[in-house]
């Protein structure tokens, strides 16, 4: 079944005002429908390399895109490329609200370190630290949940799949007297939630 339409060569041009690209097409070029039902006649198809953003997201993994310069339409969110660094679509859409989910990691961040530092001390035992913990570190915004993990640092869980993100740099590092981690072993992550010897294609947070 052939889409309604196709980009002249060179894919869709022009850009729309304020237009803040998430993803990129990869190779194999995506279709677009009108609703998220494969059965129905696809609408357009964008070719390699053209610049969407995510605008909603379905819980099956189907997105609706919009194309910069270009339709918009539904497509299996699976096929999209993430374009690193990109601002999370439905959470960090300005500074503001960059600066506020920086604010909220950072203060779980730190009631980690805290918790750490109490059982180290025994001031806690394993089981309180362990249900304390899991409520710190798990920090829920509209269409994404945010995870600390005391070994590698933060991850971001969108729906589709599970990210590592650096933060930006922020206060010490979170230690806990003999112990840097519950488990003992390793070296800890500092403020941004990230380890020494990080690997170069963690996402960064904008």
């Amino acid at each position: 079944m052939k889409p309604d339409r196709k980009p002249a060569a060179g894919g869709w041009g022009g850009a729309s005002g304020g237009f803040v690209a998430s993803h990129t097409v990869p190779a194999w070029g995506v279709r677009l429908w009108r609703l998220p039902d494969p059965e129905q006649r696809p609408v357009a198809e964008l070719p390699v390399g053209t610049e969407v953003r995510v605008i909603e997201r379905k819980p099956d993994g189907w997105v609706r895109v919009e194309a910069r310069g270009g339709p918009s339409g539904w497509t299996d969110g699976q096929r999209l490329e993430e374009i690193p660094g990109a601002v999370p679509a439905g959470s960090t859409d300005s500074a503001g609200d960059a600066e506020e989910l920086t604010a909220q990691l950072q203060a779980a961040l730190s009631t980690c370190s805290r918790l750490l530092q109490d059982l180290n001390a025994r001031r806690i035992d394993p089981d309180s630290f362990r249900a304390q913990a899991f409520r710190a570190g798990l920090v829920l915004r509209d269409e994404e949940a945010w995870i600390w993990d005391f070994a590698s640092g933060w991850h971001r869980y969108d729906g589709l799949g599970l990210r590592h993100v650096a933060l930006p740099t922020g206060s010490g590092p979170v230690t806990g007297g003999d112990r840097t981690s519950p488990s003992g072993t390793g070296s800890a992550p500092d403020a941004r939630g990230t380890r020494p010897g990080r690997d170069a294609g963690d996402e960064e947070l904008p």
